[in-house]
């Protein structure tokens, strides 16, 4: 005779079933409603760092003004005096003005905070520092929440900036700098300064942006970083490495943050657009000879703040995108999102647990009871 087998056709009880779907909906139910924003352990730092952020915009906003160099009302709704001129002879690549208008948000030096807390960062720590002219803003940002923090910056600059950044030629963000240290506002300056994308575009249309970025570097008083451009990258990459550990005194810094797309904070080779934004603790490694200084400070183990496309950034942190008025963002809201109570997660774990357990020697009694 073929061999047959008996098959139980309700495994489980359709009651226990339906006890075991409503106690875990219940306790679903239970954690979403239980769910709260955590005390945020910086919320007082991020607080002051968007006040100190607000108020160095005002102080160039206010120089700028007194200089006579008119700020464009349809370029710059918010009239922050953060936003230049579409193109001259020291703008050296294309620029988006929206992303230009959202990094004057002083909501900025407080995702600054938070990045570099979570890169754990801690009070006095030196932080190596490259800028741009492109987003003096986010300078400014970055700037305010290493004050906040109580950080030792090393910074290299240059003078150039993509279109709408810091590119009118009596207030490149060498001129910012030197007047928010001027005003008592930051205690930095740059500790050298290169021409930037101007070596490549040849001083612009007319020629001019060259001569127009050294004096810009001169005047503030800043030693000049010579640069070959593409032709030189691998060189001008390694001489900058090399300030920044004689600064350090042969240390690794605590972080580095890069704002801005300076060819040698970018480098070349693969990789070099997909890098993500933000806070970067761990980025491929790149056996790329004219790999940038963010892929070497990350081969050190330097945790990387990459402040580039900012839509993206802006985006993770709940930053509105081009706005007018700013509403401002409370400090530490998207960055320290509502939480499950970890305490009562675990007890209604457990507690789903002895449920399932006891449903299961119910269960197991009665097939004895049953096949009895």
């Amino acid at each position: 005779m073929p061999c047959q087998r008996s098959f139980r056709k309700n495994k489980i009880p359709v009651v226990m079933l339906v006890v075991m779907a409503v106690s875990a909906l219940t306790v679903i139910l239970l954690l979403e409603l239980t769910r709260c924003y955590q005390p945020d352990p910086r919320k007082e730092e991020k607080g002051a760092a968007m006040e100190l952020m607000q108020s160095a915009i005002h102080a160039i906003k206010t120089e700028k003004l007194r200089m006579g160099i008119p700020i464009d009302r349809l370029l710059d709704p918010d009239e922050t005096g953060m936003i230049g001129v579409e193109y001259n002879d020291l703008t050296t690549t294309r620029g988006s003005l929206t992303s230009k208008r959202i990094s004057t948000n002083p909501a900025f030096a407080a995702v600054v905070v938070e990045m570099l807390d979570q890169a754990g960062v801690g009070t006095g720590d030196p932080v190596a520092v490259s800028f741009s002219g492109s987003f003096p803003a986010l300078n400014i940002a970055v700037l305010s929440a290493v004050k906040v923090l109580n950080l030792q910056p090393v910074i290299i600059s240059s003078a150039g900036a993509s279109m709408y950044g810091a590119n009118q030629p009596e207030m490149t963000w060498l001129d910012m700098e030197r007047i928010l240290a001027e005003r008592g506002i930051f205690p930095y300056r740059s500790l050298a300064a290169s021409l930037g994308g101007i070596t490549d575009t040849q001083g612009g249309l007319d020629g001019t942006g060259i001569s127009t970025g050294l004096r810009a570097i001169r005047r503030n008083g800043r030693p000049l970083l010579t640069e070959g451009g593409v032709a030189r990258l691998d060189g001008d990459i390694r001489e900058r490495m090399a300030l920044f550990d004689r600064s350090f005194g042969g240390q690794k810094p605590a972080a580095f943050v890069n704002v801005g797309g300076s060819l040698t904070s970018l480098g070349s080779g693969p990789g070099v657009h997909q890098l993500p934004m933000g806070l970067l603790m761990k980025i491929p490694a790149s056996g790329h000879l004219e790999r940038g200084i963010i892929f070497r400070m990350a081969e050190r183990g330097v945790p990387v703040v990459h402040l580039l496309k900012i839509r993206s950034i802006a985006a993770q942190y709940g930053i509105p995108v081009d706005p007018a008025p700013w509403p401002v963002v409370p400090p530490g809201r998207k960055a320290t999102p509502k939480r499950y109570s970890m305490p009562l997660a675990v007890a209604c774990l457990v507690l789903l647990m002895v449920i399932l357990a006891f449903l299961h020697r119910a269960d197991v009694k009665s097939r004895a009871t049953g096949g009895a």
